[in-house]
């Protein structure tokens, strides 16, 4: 079936669209090859709105004759402009960007409160991660293991990372919003989150991450360096 648009966000018009598609890439590695089954597609066009050109990729999700009576793809996830953010610290937990990452799929589908309720899963695996580091000294054979602890949860893991001082006030103070509006999504309650609000959220979300991640380890490197060119003169 011969495809003129595909459905995306437009980061300008804040809003899903049919892009004009101009462009589309697919590889398909087929059921039976050596790494299974996969497929993943390009789309390349522009808004019909403000002429935005954007770009965006969707992966295959059923094949025929397995299990579904056609091959199925995802939903077009803009990759350009405008991508998710990356950040280069390698001690950033897999379920904090896991988490980034499902938010910004819900913020580009206009579901603004499943993105809050992710930003505060993130948030939320942050504070364990900072505030309770696994421990590396294994248990003796014969040992019992040690006493399940009591996980720590949202609102006391912001302000156990202000009393460290793993944040300044300003940071603290999102937190608590982000708090807040993690709350309204997780409850059937009438108020709503407008994009905007979640468009903040995930602002403050990167800002915090490269905060407590990225900045101390980009911080190091460069130290490193500087005491290498020290030792050289």
């Amino acid at each position: 079936m011969k495809m003129d648009t595909f459905i995306v966000d437009c980061p300008l018009c804040k809003a899903r669209i049919a892009a004009k598609l101009e462009g589309l890439v697919t590889k398909i590695v087929r059921p039976g090859d050596e790494d299974g089954p996969s497929g993943d597609r390009l789309y390349v066009g522009a808004c019909p709105r403000c002429g935005t050109p954007l770009a965006g990729e969707s992966h295959q999700v059923g094949w025929e004759g397995q299990e579904t009576e056609w091959d199925q793809w995802s939903d077009v996830v803009r990759v350009y402009p405008k991508p998710a953010r990356t950040f280069s610290s390698c001690r950033i937990p897999r379920l904090v960007t896991d988490s980034l990452a499902e938010a910004d799929k819900s913020l580009q589908a206009g579901a603004h409160t499943a993105a809050a309720a992710m930003f505060g899963r993130a948030l939320e695996a942050l504070c364990r991660n900072v505030l309770e580091p696994g421990t590396s000294a294994p248990r003796q054979p014969g040992e019992a293991p040690p006493p399940k602890k009591k996980k720590i949860m949202l609102a006391e893991g912001i302000q156990r990372l202000r009393d460290g001082k793993f944040i300044d006030e300003r940071l603290y103070d999102w937190s608590q919003q982000l708090h807040a509006f993690r709350n309204w999504a997780a409850h059937p309650d009438e108020a709503s989150i407008s994009r905007q609000d979640a468009e903040d959220l995930q602002t403050f979300m990167n800002a915090i991450v490269l905060f407590i991640y990225d900045l101390p380890d980009r911080y190091e490197e460069f130290k490193t360096r500087q005491a290498g060119r020290t030792r050289s003169k």
